[in-house]
């Protein structure tokens, strides 16, 4: 489903995988970006524009599960966190091997940093910022139109009234506490309006996180 819409940029929400993880489809009209790869090919949104990169926002197994299939299908890169790379070729880093299904896959062709920009097409800009706690190197990604911010990608930093877990292999609760403290001063300059679309769960916005999640 369309969960954000304006002008020529479309985002889909495509919850897959055994969790329902949302992997999202950005498309700018010229190009799509897929946000989390654990969305299978076959469930891939129709009438979109052709797929050019993948981008994770951290290495659980539930967000990297179909990176293989659809570098597979696609010649395209993809890009995570330079502090997570090691989660898409070892199971124990991506926890899989918890499931008794390990997961190993190619690495990662592009390793990301903060604050780095990354351009879909012309009108359409990503923003990394890393946000760990949840994972050593999770990150969000902030979509700019023509330089104007319209819409947050949180994956599992900031959900719906509550945050992402912290008792995982190497999940910390005071880095995640001044993560989401960072997403706190962040709204102040991008708009608390901004839609925050995470890795589980309902959209919401930072102003609604600001006024009821407990841990903001």
């Amino acid at each position: 489903m369309i969960v954000y819409s304006h002008d020529t940029l479309r985002i889909f929400r495509l919850p897959d995988g055994p969790l329902q993880t949302n992997s999202y489809w950005i498309d700018t009209g010229t190009t799509s970006c897929l946000i989390d790869p654990i969305l299978d090919p076959r469930n891939r949104p129709v009438q979109v524009s052709k797929l050019s990169l993948i981008l994770a926002t951290h290495g659980h197994y539930d967000h990297i599960g179909h990176a293989d299939d659809w570098r597979a299908i696609h010649p395209v890169k993809l890009g995570i966190h330079r502090a997570e790379n090691k989660a898409l070729t070892d199971a124990s880093v991506n926890l899989s091997n918890l499931t008794g299904d390990a997961l190993e896959q190619y690495p990662a062709e592009i390793e990301l940093h903060d604050n780095q920009k990354i351009a879909l097409d012309a009108n359409v800009t990503l923003q990394v910022i890393h946000t760990p706690g949840h994972s050593s190197g999770g990150v969000c990604y902030l979509v700019f139109f023509k330089g104007t911010p319209q819409a947050l990608l949180t994956g599992d930093t900031l959900f719906a009234g509550t945050v992402g877990r912290v008792d995982l292999r190497d999940g910390d609760a005071p880095t995640l506490m001044k993560s989401l403290q960072k997403l706190v001063k962040l709204s102040s300059v991008i708009g608390e309006d901004t839609i925050v679309l995470p890795g589980h769960g309902p959209a919401t916005t930072l102003r609604d996180e600001k006024k009821s999640n407990p841990y903001l």
